[in-house]
């Protein structure tokens, strides 16, 4: 049930696209200590984005859960800027991250909701 979703402003190959959402799949299940089976990554490259007036290099991640802990988004946020800049070579202070909690009712599938 998390859902990581990676927008940024660089144009990337599949390849590159591969490359991090393997493990990026591997980290918010291992943070979040979720089976891998339910975890679900996006990417949006090439997207227009701006930052500080600026159009260098830059990314957005949202990630959603059912009982995503206030506690764990710095460490969160700390392992995923650190795989954005070691994957996409945005630097961490061109990376917003924003965490969403979402009650159990609020998120479906198969045909129900958890």
């Amino acid at each position: 049930m998390p859902y990581l979703k990676i927008q940024t402003n660089l144009p990337l190959s599949k390849k590159a696209e591969r490359t991090v959402l393997k493990p990026a799949s591997a980290l918010v299940a291992t943070e979040l200590q979720k089976p891998e089976e339910f975890v679900m990554i996006a990417i949006q490259p090439d997207t227009p984005m701006l930052f500080a007036g600026s159009d260098d290099p830059v990314a957005f991640l949202e990630l959603k859960s059912i009982g995503l802990p206030a506690r764990k988004t710095k460490v969160l946020c700390k392992a995923l800027c650190a795989l954005i800049e070691e994957h996409l070579g945005i630097a961490k202070d061109r990376v917003y991250v924003k965490f969403i909690d979402v009650k159990h009712g609020m998120w479906g599938w198969k045909g129900d909701t958890f």
